[in-house]
């Protein structure tokens, strides 16, 4: 009896030693009982010196959008970013709780330091784990400009438009859009390569992450906010900006 207790305390604590060295996400890919998807995460981070959108303590923002069932939502990043990203074993887990965007619709990780590196989040979802291309976190030195004054917007009843100028020092692959209303929920989020954009016009938009039926409507006289996120190839956002406005 004596033996066996002893051979049971010994392969339980050989189990938790072999959990606790699965420090870098390579590892916990080949660990996991989940198999891995083919569908990706949609994300990207944004970030800023003296603490994205006045939060002194994060400087940085990781975006993602999660698909309806998502659960266990993780981050992994990098020392710094002169590696090769694709190493998944270069990525160790940053314990850090997500927090809801527009309600809930999208989530972020908040995330401090100011050092560039590379970050990615991976989730659960339908029996499957899923991950993001992996995303350059620039806050050193190509920090997100916020710029809600290059955003216009032209009143048009309940289908205003809206346009936006690109800094010529950006090469942005994509311009994410979304119109939330007065308590923050998503109404709409588009994704184009254009910079104009009007609602409800889906013929220049490359991706719609609220594909509903029927389409969705803003009333008339109403306050809604306008967000723009203009995303380069590596996933970072270069330019970030808000504008409400009143619909007629």
């Amino acid at each position: 009896m004596k033996n066996f207790l002893f051979v049971a305390i010994a392969f339980f604590a050989l189990s938790s030693c072999k959990k606790d060295t699965i420090s870098n996400l390579e590892a916990e890919l080949e660990d996991s009982q989940t198999k891995l998807s083919d569908e990706y995460i949609i994300a990207c981070a944004a970030g800023m010196p003296d603490g994205f959108m006045e939060e002194q303590g994060f400087p940085v923002s990781m975006f993602f959008y999660p698909v309806d069932g998502a659960s266990n939502y993780k981050y992994y990043e990098t020392a710094t970013d002169n590696l090769n990203e694709e190493d998944y074993s270069l990525y160790q887990e940053i314990p850090v709780e997500s927090i809801p965007v527009f309600n809930g619709y999208l989530r972020r990780f908040q995330l401090p330091r100011n050092k560039n590196r590379w970050g990615i989040v991976t989730y659960e979802v339908e029996g499957s784990l899923r991950i993001c291309d992996p995303v350059h976190i620039k806050v050193a030195t190509a920090a997100t400009v916020w710029a809600p004054n290059r955003i216009a917007i032209t009143d048009s009843g309940v289908n205003p438009s809206f346009g936006w100028q690109e800094f010529a020092q950006f090469d942005n692959a994509i311009h994410f859009n979304v119109v939330s209303d007065s308590i923050g929920n998503l109404i709409s989020g588009t994704y184009t390569n254009d910079t104009s954009w009007s609602f409800y016009d889906l013929t220049n938009v490359t991706l719609n992450i609220r594909d509903i039926n029927p389409e969705p409507i803003l009333d008339s006289a109403s306050t809604y906010k306008f967000t723009l996120m203009s995303v380069s190839d590596d996933n970072w956002v270069t330019t970030f900006g808000q504008k409400d406005f009143v619909t007629q």
